[in-house]
C-alpha cells in the first residue's frame, strides 16, 4: 500500500510540472532539496519507506550538468526482521533536453556508494558500504528563470554479494544561482511615413494623405484629424499652405514624419515634367529627353539645350554622368523638373558562384534556410548556360563508412534534383557525388564540427562579364 502512495505522489509531481509555469543556462549553480519513496529489491527485506535529500548541482552547458547527491531513509524491516537505516551518496551526470524552455525533460547517470546500518542507528547493528549505479530520468518545470518544480525517478544497481534493484522516486524545487541569463530584448523602435499627393495644388483643390507605421500601437495626424490607423489614407483639402505631421507611440518610443502641402491662390502655378529614356546608356550611346508643362510661358533646359517649346524633345549624347533641369515659368510661378541619366563607362567584372548546405544528422532533406542558396545557383546558371557543376554530398563519422557514402549521395541528388525540377536546370549539366566521411572539414569529435561536415558543396567557377 505505501509502495502505491509514493507512486502516486511521484505520478502526482509529474503531472503538477506539466501544468505550471524558464530554462537552464550554463554556469549555474543549483540546490535541490528533495522528497519521495524508496522500494527495496525483495531479498532485503525492507519495506518502501520515504526518502529525503539534497542535489547540489552545476550547468556545464545548458543541456549537460552535474549534480552530487546525498539522501537519507529509514525502513521497517518485513516479517519482523530488524529495521534499516542507509545513506546514499552519489556523482549524477545530466542531458538536458529544450532547455531554453519552460518544461526541461532530462536523462541522468551516475554512480556512487550506499552505507547500509541495521537496527536503529548505522552503530547499533553493524552497517555495510556498497557501490552504486543509478540510471534514470525526469521533469523540471521553471517557475521562474531560478525556480523550478523537479520529479524525478531512478532505477539503483547495488553491488552486495548479489546485484540488488531499487526504485528511487522523488519530488522536489530546484534553485538556480548566477550562470548566463540572456539579455533581455528591448522593444521595437516606431517607425512611421506620412506621404501627400500631389504635394502642391490650388484653393479649393484635393491632396490624399497616405501613411504607414511599424511597431506602433498609437497613431496622430494633425492638424485637424486626430486619433489614425497603424496605416490608412484620406483626403484633406487645406485652405493654406500646411504641414501634416504624423506622430506615432510605441513600446519601443515614439516617431513622426511630416508632408508638406503647398497651396497656390487663384492663379494656377505652371507644372512641368522632363523625362529620360533610357535612363542608362553606354558612352556613344543616344538617349531622348521628352517634357511637357501647364500654364508655363518660358521653359528653359540646362546644361547646354537652352530655351525649349512648352512641349518637345530632344536627343542628346552625355559623356559621363548628367541631371538635366527643366525650369518652367508662368503667372503662377515657377516649375522644375529634373531627369538624371547615367552614362556607363564599360567595365568587367568577375562573377563567381559556390554553394555549401548543412543538414541535420542522417538527414539529406535541404532545409528551407538553404532554399536562397539554391535559387541563386540556380539563377547563376540560367544566366550563363555554360556553366556545369558537381555537387558533392559529405557526412559527419557516425554510422558505417557504407551508409555514409550512401546518405552523402542522397544529399548531393537531393540538390540536382532541386535545381532540375524547381529551377528548370537541364540535368546534363550537374552531376551528384557522394564522398561519405572521407572529406571532413571540421573536427568530428565535436557536434560543431560533426555539424559543418554535414555539407552539400559545389564550385561553379567564375564567369568575366562586361557591365
Amino acid at each position: 500500500m505505501k509502495k502505491l502512495m509514493y507512486c502516486g505522489a511521484f505520478l502526482l509531481s509529474l503531472l503538477l510540472t506539466a501544468i505550471c509555469f524558464a530554462g537552464e543556462r550554463e554556469g549555474a549553480f543549483s540546490l535541490s532539496p528533495f522528497v519521495g519513496g524508496y522500494t527495496f529489491d525483495g531479498v532485503q527485506h525492507a519495506e518502501t519507506s520515504p526518502v529525503y535529500g539534497l542535489r547540489l548541482g552545476y550547468d556545464i552547458t545548458n543541456n549537460i550538468g552535474v549534480e552530487y547527491v546525498i539522501d537519507f531513509l529509514s525502513a521497517d524491516g518485513t516479517h519482523g526482521g530488524p529495521s534499516i537505516n542507509a545513506l546514499s551518496y552519489r556523482m549524477d551526470a545530466l542531458y538536458n533536453f529544450l532547455p531554453e524552455g519552460r518544461l526541461v525533460p532530462y536523462l541522468a547517470l551516475g554512480g556512487g556508494g550506499t552505507t547500509v546500518g541495521h537496527g536503529s542507528s548505522f552503530a547499533a547493528g553493524g552497517s555495510n558500504t556498497n557501490a552504486t549505479l543509478n540510471a534514470g530520468g525526469g521533469l523540471k518545470y521553471f517557475l521562474t528563470d531560478s525556480v523550478a518544480l523537479r520529479g524525478d525517478a531512478r532505477q539503483l544497481f547495488v553491488f552486495d554479494r548479489h546485484t540488488l534493484y531499487n526504485w528511487e522516486y522523488t519530488a522536489g524545487l530546484s534553485f538556480l544561482f548566477g550562470g548566463n541569463k540572456p539579455a533581455p530584448v528591448a522593444a521595437p523602435v516606431p517607425a512611421c511615413n506620412l506621404a501627400a499627393v500631389p504635394a502642391s495644388l490650388t484653393q479649393g483643390q484635393t491632396a490624399k494623405l497616405t501613411w504607414s507605421s511599424q511597431n506602433a500601437s498609437e497613431c496622430n495626424i494633425q492638424p485637424g484629424i486626430g486619433p489614425v490607423a497603424p496605416q490608412g489614407s484620406m483626403t484633406v483639402t487645406p485652405a493654406a499652405d500646411t504641414v501634416y505631421t504624423l506622430t506615432c507611440t510605441g513600446e519601443g518610443g515614439k516617431a513622426s514624419s511630416d508632408a508638406n502641402i503647398s497651396v497656390a491662390a487663384a492663379a494656377k502655378p505652371p507644372t512641368c515634367n522632363l523625362t529620360v529614356a533610357p535612363a542608362s546608356i553606354r558612352q556613344g550611346e543616344a538617349a531622348e529627353l521628352s517634357w511637357t508643362s501647364q500654364n508655363a510661358t518660358e521653359c528653359d533646359i540646362q546644361p547646354g539645350i537652352g530655351p525649349v517649346k512648352a512641349q518637345g524633345s530632344a536627343d542628346i549624347k552625355p559623356s559621363a554622368d548628367t541631371t538635366y533641369n527643366l525650369v518652367c515659368t508662368g503667372a503662377g510661378g515657377k516649375a522644375d523638373s529634373s531627369a538624371v541619366i547615367k552614362v556607363i563607362v564599360p567595365t568587367k567584372e568577375e562573377l563567381c558562384m559556390t554553394l555549401h548546405i548543412e543538414y541535420d544528422t542522417d538527414k539529406s532533406i535541404i532545409k528551407p534556410a538553404y532554399y536562397g542558396e539554391v535559387e541563386k545557383v540556380a539563377e547563376f546558371m540560367k544566366r550563363f548556360p555554360q556553366i556545369k557543376g558537381t555537387i558533392e554530398g559529405h557526412t559527419d563519422n557516425i554510422a558505417s563508412a557504407k551508409y555514409n557514402i550512401k546518405l552523402s549521395q542522397r544529399r548531393a541528388e537531393g540538390v540536382v534534383k532541386m535545381l532540375v525540377e524547381k529551377y528548370g536546370i537541364d540535368k546534363s549539366r550537374l552531376k551528384a557525388k557522394g564522398y561519405g566521411l572521407t572529406k571532413p572539414i571540421a573536427d568530428n569529435k565535436t557536434a560543431e564540427g560533426r555539424q559543418k561536415n554535414r555539407r552539400t558543396m559545389a564550385n561553379f567557377g567564375c564567369v568575366t562579364i562586361e557591365k
